[in-house]
């Protein structure tokens, strides 16, 4: 494996060295280009902060209606349920 690990190293020093006139030129655009992007998207905040709203409030209605919906059922009754209000164990407690 090391033979191996020889050979790549030997070649990549053989290898031409990249030519780095104009590279912090290059770094630099593409610097500006992501700064352009970004105010780009600032604009789109009070969207972003609109579709926050939007959700949280259907979010909020939909669990109110469920809720509601629940709370309409008529509840079950059975002789062994923690639901069972004029059972003599609660009704003993209570006072």
């Amino acid at each position: 494996m090391s033979d191996a690990l020889d050979g790549m190293l030997e070649e990549l020093r053989r290898a031409p060295t990249a030519a780095l006139q104009g590279l912090e030129g290059e770094v630099w655009s593409r610097i500006d280009s992501l700064r352009d992007g970004r105010r780009s998207s600032g604009a789109l905040l009070p969207l972003r902060a609109a579709c926050v709203v939007v959700a949280l409030g259907i979010g909020l209605a939909g669990g109110s209606y469920a809720a509601m919906a629940a709370a309409r059922r008529p509840a079950e009754i059975s002789v062994f349920s923690v639901d069972a209000h004029l059972a003599p164990s609660t009704l003993l407690t209570s006072r």
